[in-house]
């Protein structure tokens, strides 16, 4: 099926059609004239999202659910949580304008950071390029609640942050880690983390099906591009900072008391790094 013929079946527009193929939310045949060739199951996935963004989702949740179907009913449960949240909000504002006094208001506060992720509660904490740059890669071990077996390490994390000395670098590297967050939203991120799950599930496995993406990983890692990088400049300046302040010692045990997510994940990585320097020399060696 043309574009055209789509366009008038979805009620979409070339450039919408456009956006969401780049997005990879449907994948047209390209022909040898440069034409695109949608499928029925294109189209299909065209009407959802057309009626799905008329309901107020964005693109990451749409993302989700045509991957799933069967995580509707998670996106219905988050936002009707998100909603929610945003009633206690007005609820609080309209306390405030009505002169409530403090108790009661802090009262309300406290209800609602209980329900508030922990991701929520550290950005709000930590704004800026601080936050962005610590955070963003443990988003969706972070998305729950905080329990209350975990609320002392919470506290001592967030303590921990906070006495750090500032991490010294210029205003363009800062601007790049802000920037560079911004295209990171939470669908990429939940694509980046599945990813990890599923190389320190079975590293063997990932690591003989990703030979080539690896070696051209590792290509790049030596290029003279690279080094130039301001990924590069800052990736070196905290590793160094990390290492100076203790991070791995005092911040990664915490998070894996307040998160039990992580808790699991980082058992898992430990034990696939010794599994995949065992990979790596056993496929140096027979070169």
């Amino acid at each position: 099926m043309q574009r055209k013929e789509v366009q008038k079946q979805t009620g979409l527009t070339r450039k919408a059609i456009i956006y969401y193929e780049e997005k990879g939310l449907i994948h047209p045949v390209k022909l040898e004239n440069g034409y695109r060739e949608y499928s029925e199951k294109d189209v299909a996935i065209l009407i959802q999202i057309s009626l799905l963004r008329k309901l107020g989702m964005t693109i990451s949740e749409i993302g989700q659910y045509v991957s799933d179907e069967n995580s509707l009913a998670s996106l219905l449960r988050n936002k009707e949580h998100q909603l929610d949240m945003e009633q206690s909000r007005l609820e609080i504002l309209t306390m405030m304008l009505h002169g409530a006094n403090k108790d009661q208001i802090n009262e309300k506060i406290n209800v609602l950071e209980a329900e508030e992720s922990m991701y929520s509660q550290l950005k709000r904490a930590f704004p800026g390029y601080f936050g962005d740059m610590l955070f963003a890669t443990y988003q969706p071990f972070f998305n729950q609640p905080l329990d209350n077996e975990g609320k002392e390490a919470f506290r001592q994390y967030i303590e921990y942050l906070d006495d750090l000395p500032p991490f010294e670098i210029s205003q363009e590297e800062k601007k790049y880690i802000e920037n560079m967050s911004s295209y990171f939203d939470r669908q990429t991120l939940q694509a980046i983390h599945q990813t990890k799950q599923e190389a320190i599930e079975n590293v063997e496995i990932w690591f003989k099906d990703n030979k080539d993406i690896l070696a051209q990983y590792k290509s790049y890692k030596n290029s003279e591009a690279y080094r130039k990088s301001p990924m590069k400049q800052i990736q070196d300046k905290l590793q160094v900072y990390m290492k100076q302040n203790k991070y791995y010692e005092i911040a990664i045990p915490l998070m894996c008391k307040f998160s039990k997510s992580y808790d699991s994940y980082y058992k898992k990585l430990l034990k696939a790094n010794e599994q995949y320097i065992h990979c790596t020399q056993d496929t140096y060696s027979k070169e």
